[in-house]
């Protein structure tokens, strides 16, 4: 009992959610259904009809009998060809519709997964999941309810007209289907368990060629192309071990059901011949049998390579549910107008998993329109202390204030609606230049998409853009270069008008005179803004209205420029660094 309820549980948990998606279409199902009996009725008239046809012909019919016959026959042929049309145009687009609100209900599943989840998770095993997974399942909602149904209108049906005409020829051919049904049963576990090894194995396979294929420029300048070459072949042979073991059980499988229909007809053959040599049963009616096993043998044998596919698919929506039960980012909280007065006090933050903290005991406070600077070294936290302020990550209570407001009691929607990032390392899309840039916006004005452009200096590489603008990036922005991301991401910042600003070393990769540009753009396009810049460059937090300096993930030194420069402290000596180092990048005349 236990047992056969943990089964029902486990089956529940695969395909509960792609049933309810069929449930929302049940009038076209309905549809489908109802025809499926219709079709197996009037197929196994046919048989019937030919039957008494030949005896009632062996007995001397006229010509008259015969067309009625005929015509009978071409009526119950349109009849059976429109059922049978119907019946699989319904459930088969019943079971498109299952997986366009399968991939729907998905994809939004995951826009709402907290970001720690995506730092562990694989793409290609989502992608894989999210595609063949439920393409698999797909394939259980349509075509096994479409076959499984027909089975079971014409197998119960046939076998009873069977036993009406003859006993023993009906009991040879169940005798050969209970053998079909015992076998299929000690085969279906194997072939589950092979089903589930053949999917985790495509999903690694997707995942390596997306991380080699995104990185293949690292993999050609390091000359590591047959090492790489090499690990997908080690995971390409997993996934052919694994799919030759499953085709074997699966040809196994064909082969049985095949064999089955031969010595089915080979059995009713030889018993109803001696039948009809004994005068048991006629002609005619051995040709019924015939029929009738022959109808019964192809929706057996559709059903058992749909059964056979089965596994994966209960694999594949095993997967599909491990995504769904994943818990989203709450949605809970306040939305009050902000205007990005920061709190920071008393901050300690590990990561998941850390055994150090990435920031410690850090404490500062920033009025609406002010400037934060943060300094360090890599690994200091200047990073982590942005994404704690979007909310990518929970802070301790208590520890960020905005407006008042504690960032655990905010909607994180409305939190992030405060703040535009422009990161380091900008993801772009596979789009125009400007497409990239109105993400943030869209209908923006073409003087307000201009003025983001030229303020953050994007416009001096225009003419060097095949069609400027309209210039249609590679995936992830591959065509353009560092520099050029950066400063794409940047505009996209300014022209989303949000009252606060996130930079986070957005300017590393330009050169010193496209950043006095970016920076007088950036002054001119605060508007008011809340600013928080993280930095290597000193220039770019110089006028700050605070500057902090992290080392370890603690503050070590705080103020403005003047302050800390008079305090004599790392930040002084790093900024005499960075001076020296740009007056010997401008020539010997901006020697002292």
């Amino acid at each position: 009992m236990l047992r056969t309820l943990s089964r029902f549980r486990s089956l529940r948990r695969a395909f509960g959610r792609p049933l309810a998606l069929l449930r929302a279409h049940w009038g076209i199902v309905a549809l489908g259904c109802l025809f499926v009996p219709v079709h197996a009725a009037v197929s196994l008239w046919m048989p019937r009809l030919l039957g008494n046809a030949l005896d009632q012909l062996g007995r001397g019919g006229d010509a008259a009998f015969l067309r009625e016959t005929c015509q009978l026959l071409l009526v119950l042929a349109v009849v059976e060809a429109a059922s049978r049309y119907v019946s699989r145009k319904t459930l088969i687009d019943a079971s498109r519709h299952v997986e366009q609100g399968l991939k729907n209900a998905l994809i939004a599943h995951l826009q709402r997964l907290p970001i720690a989840w995506f730092d562990r998770a694989r793409t290609g095993d989502v992608t894989s999941r999210l595609t063949q997974d439920v393409e698999l399942v797909r394939f259980v909602m349509g075509p096994l309810l479409l076959h499984g149904g027909s089975t079971l209108c014409l197998l119960p049906a046939g076998l009873w007209l069977m036993l009406g005409m003859d006993v023993p020829v009906t009991l040879a051919s169940i005798g050969a289907f209970g053998v079909l049904f015992l076998v299929m049963r000690l085969l279906l576990p194997r072939l589950h368990g092979w089903s589930k090894k053949s999917q985790e194995a495509i999903g690694e396979v997707s995942q390596r060629a997306q991380e080699d294929f995104a990185g293949i420029r690292v993999v050609q300048q390091f000359d590591l192309v047959a090492r790489e070459r090499a690990a997908m072949a080690t995971k390409n042979r997993r996934y052919l071990l694994a799919n030759l073991r499953l085709v074997r059980l699966r040809s196994a499988m064909h082969a049985l059901t095949h064999s089955t229909s031969g010595a089915v007809m080979l059995g009713v053959l030889l018993v109803g011949g001696y039948q009809v040599i004994g005068g048991a049963i006629t002609i005619g009616q051995l040709f019924q049998f015939t029929g009738y096993l022959g109808l019964m043998t192809f929706p057996l044998e559709i059903l058992g390579w749909t059964l056979a596919t089965l596994p994966r698919a209960y694999a594949a929506g095993i997967r599909i549910e491990e995504l769904f039960e994943v818990t989203p980012e709450s949605a809970a909280g306040a939305t009050p107008p902000l205007r990005g007065e920061l709190v920071v006090q008393g901050l300690t933050f590990t990561y998941p998993g850390a055994e150090h903290p990435a920031l410690r005991d850090v404490s500062f406070r920033l009025q609406p329109g002010q400037k934060l600077g943060l300094v360090g070294a890599v690994g200091s936290g200047k990073s982590t202390l942005l994404a704690l302020l979007l909310r990518y990550y929970d802070p301790p209570r208590g520890t960020i204030l905005v407006d008042g407001h504690d960032v655990l009691d905010l909607q994180p929607a409305a939190l992030r609606a405060l703040f535009a990032l422009a990161a380091q390392e900008p993801f772009l899309f596979s789009d125009t230049v400007a497409g990239n840039v109105e993400f943030a916006r869209d209908g923006a004005a073409a003087d307000a998409l201009d003025a983001a452009v030229a303020g953050a200096a994007l416009d001096q590489d225009l003419p060097n853009l095949p069609s400027g603008l309209q210039t249609v990036v590679g995936e992830r922005g591959v065509t353009l270069s560092g520099g050029q991301k950066q400063r794409v991401s940047l505009a996209r910042a300014m022209l989303s008008e949000r009252p606060g600003l996130l930079l986070d070393d957005t300017l590393s990769a330009v050169d010193p005179n496209t950043e006095r540009r970016i920076l007088s753009g950036l002054r001119q396009q605060r508007r008011n803004r809340t600013v928080l810049v993280s930095s290597h460059r000193l220039s770019v937090v110089a006028d700050a209205d605070l500057i902090l300096v992290l080392d370890g993930g603690a503050v070590r030194e705080r103020g403005d420029h003047r302050t800390l420069l008079a305090h004599g402290g790392s930040y002084a000596a790093a900024w005499r660094r960075q001076t020296e180092a740009h007056a010997l990048e401008s020539g010997p005349e901006a020697l002292p």
